[in-house]
């Protein structure tokens, strides 16, 4: 097959998956399944988990060179994986800002989700890492999923709220409790560039704990 687009269909029909279907399994909208196979997008960043969720070869699917799909009688040290039907709201930082906000439930057309087999609150969403300040550990474009109901323990990533609204993702540390029995604590950038935060000098209000981390690789 001679482009990405008829690639895509075929391999996308014979899983028997519609456009929708397959933009679910990959987190994404309908309209980035579409724009592909109508040759208006090369799928940049989207094309290794399309060819996961599809079962082909990523090259393959990719550049049209090689075979389809692996061997089946080659070797594998992996299996298949449960993606999981429960979607968590992708939002972005002035959103998670608001997320505990009375009345936000950010179930918009235009909010994108994850699908996960984690057992979350009702209060769970998904952010996506922008910036340098918790490098090396995460990288910008990578997703975490956090839980408003799980109280942060020293060394936890965390999710808080600052004084303009705006969420911030930073490493949790426990300083100290005060008399009054409230925590004195620390949100702590990984790369040290960044300064600490603390709670005492800044107006900080914790938003969730972060319970998975989502890499992504690419190729430069």
């Amino acid at each position: 097959m001679d482009n990405l687009a008829k690639r895509l269909k075929h391999a996308r029909e014979q899983a028997g998956l519609s456009q929708a279907a397959l933009a679910k399994l990959i987190s994404s909208g309908q309209s980035t399944i579409g724009s592909i196979e109508n040759g208006r997008n090369q799928g940049s960043g989207k094309l290794l988990q399309i060819a996961r969720a599809l079962r082909v070869r990523p090259e393959w699917l990719e550049t049209g060179r090689g075979e389809m799909h692996e061997d089946d009688r080659s070797p594998s040290n992996v299996v298949p994986a449960s993606i999981g039907d429960r979607r968590i709201p992708l939002l972005n930082y002035i959103q998670a800002g608001f997320f505990t906000d009375a009345g936000q439930n950010f179930t918009m057309e235009d909010v994108e989700y994850l699908l996960t087999d984690l057992d979350l609150s009702e209060r769970a969403f998904a952010l996506q890492i922008k910036g340098d300040s918790m490098l090396p550990d995460f990288r910008e474009g990578d997703r975490i999923i956090v839980d408003c109901e799980v109280m942060p323990r020293p060394g936890d990533f965390v999710v808080a709220k600052n004084s303009e609204q705006e969420a911030t993702f930073k490493k949790y540390r426990l300083l100290r409790i005060d008399e009054a029995g409230k925590e004195v604590f620390e949100l702590v950038p990984l790369n040290e560039d960044y300064p600490s935060m603390n709670s005492e000098q800044h107006h900080i209000q914790i938003i969730g704990t972060m319970i998975e981390h989502r890499k992504y690789y690419r190729r430069s």
